[in-house]
């Protein structure tokens, strides 16, 4: 595991306690193999930051994705990287934006599973305001697209795309972000 609990506590310090909660899906053949795909190294984490503009947020669609399905960008800390760090990477890399982390919302412990066969699986979720606010993702191997949408279109549309998915991952995006939604509701 790359992100050691002496790391997660820091970050709890610094950005809150976040609520926990748990999940599981059971994935397709294809699926499974990206996650277990991005394993190498022992990776069991992602972290996804929802970056905010205003009442806006920033989301991201990757090449494969269906038309109308849009997620909060993520991504994984590399060894030797603070969680600052690989946030602070990821989050160019995907969005071309610079960010300032806020909350560190939710952490989410998901068993994927295929064939009797389970991943242990951690989300890290935190909230970030936007630096710079030109959307211009840097890996364009990865990302189709990146736009800013409303917490009415992620809730609404985007939302229903993503659970209407075949994709467990898309499910599981749904997922964190009707879960996400719920804790800024009742956080402010």
């Amino acid at each position: 595991m790359f992100l050691n609990p002496e790391e997660i506590r820091r970050l709890e310090r610094l950005y809150g306690a976040p609520v926990e909660e748990r999940a599981a899906f059971e994935m397709g053949e294809k699926e499974w193999a990206i996650l277990k795909e991005s394993q190498l190294g022992g990776r069991a984490h992602d972290v996804t930051v929802y970056v905010q503009r205003g009442a806006e947020l920033a989301v991201i669609a990757k090449h494969g994705y269906p038309p109308g399905v849009y997620r909060a960008p993520s991504g994984g800390v590399l060894p030797g990287e603070s969680m600052e760090q690989g946030i602070a990477r990821e989050m160019m890399e995907e969005t071309g934006l610079e960010i300032r982390l806020r909350r560190y919302l939710l952490k989410m412990a998901v068993e994927f599973s295929r064939g009797g066969e389970t991943v242990h699986w951690t989300t890290h979720v935190f909230t970030a305001e936007a630096i710079s606010t030109r959307l211009e993702p840097q890996d364009l191997h990865e990302i189709r697209e990146a736009r800013w949408v409303s917490l009415q279109e992620l809730s609404g549309p985007i939302d229903a795309a993503l659970r209407a998915s075949a994709s467990a991952g898309l499910r599981y995006r749904s997922h964190l972000h009707r879960k996400v939604m719920e804790i800024l509701a009742e956080r402010g």
